[in-house]
């Protein structure tokens, strides 16, 4: 028996039903009722709608090997980008969901191959500039028990609501999902702002495989340093690296990052 890949998006985010209208098109599926409402299924991968908000989600389904929820990215800068990341909340704010100080499993083979076939279809499809990037670990859920990964379009409503940019999200997880993920060790990525371009860099040119992404603002807010172990247990597949941004991460985490043993430090 395979195990389930769920394509998740709520019934209240505009970018989700954008993202999720054109998969539909874009991917034979299967129409399939539960209950009172219509679930989509592909070979192994299932489609499906949910109420409320994806950030406070429980769903206790067996068999599951991966989850990526489709949605919106919301920013004051209203900037214009394409997203992935892993949820988790790295200190004790959990204003977004989740548990303070919990993180979500992440999935560096299927964060990073999104990121790389967003990267790619927006080259080709756009006459204009879209920043597509990797997000630091922020907001739930925590706790579910197989990895999750964020695909979103950013950052506002009519961005979340265009048409050629949930083509492009959903052209970049048919292709990743009609292949088959290659799962192996994976890294974590400390240092640097939110959306770190070198991070983004590392994957996109060098096929790194990050998942997990501890920003310098967690480390000033008070995180406690056992949360990079943390992240690296929750990495799918084994995390073998850490990636540092050397200049945006404080000297008093450089020595704890020193100081773990059997792992490849990789300074950027």
């Amino acid at each position: 028996m395979k195990l389930l890949k769920l394509l998740i998006y709520s019934k209240d985010d505009p970018a989700g039903i954008n993202i999720a209208s054109h998969l539909i098109n874009e991917i034979n599926f299967d129409k399939i009722k539960m209950k009172d409402f219509y679930v989509y299924s592909y070979k192994d991968v299932i489609l499906f709608p949910v109420e409320g908000s994806l950030l406070d989600l429980n769903i206790n389904i067996d068999g599951v090997e991966w989850a990526l929820f489709l949605s919106k990215h919301k920013s004051e800068s209203k900037k214009l980008c394409l997203t992935v990341h892993t949820p988790g909340n790295l200190y004790e704010k959990n204003t977004m969901g989740g548990r303070p100080n919990e993180v979500a499993i992440s999935n560096p083979p299927l964060q990073c191959n999104l990121l790389k076939a967003l990267n790619t279809i927006s080259n080709e499809k756009l006459n204009m500039n879209i920043e597509v990037t990797i997000e630091a670990t922020h907001h739930g859920p925590t706790d579910l028990k197989f990895p999750v990964t964020f695909i979103e379009i950013g950052s506002d409503e009519n961005a979340w609501k265009n048409e050629l940019l949930g083509s492009i999200v959903a052209k970049a997880i048919s292709d990743v999902i009609k292949s088959p993920l290659m799962v192996a060790p994976g890294a974590i990525g400390i240092g640097g702002g939110h959306y770190s371009d070198k991070f983004t860099k590392k994957i996109l040119e060098e096929s790194a495989l990050i998942g997990h992404i501890i920003p310098k603002y967690a480390m000033i807010e008070g995180m406690n340093p056992i949360m990079i172990v943390k992240c690296m247990n929750k990495t799918f597949g084994g995390c073998s690296k850490i990636y540092v941004d050397w200049k945006g991460t404080p000297s008093q985490f450089k020595n704890i990052i020193k100081s773990i043993e059997n792992i490849e430090i990789i300074k950027i």
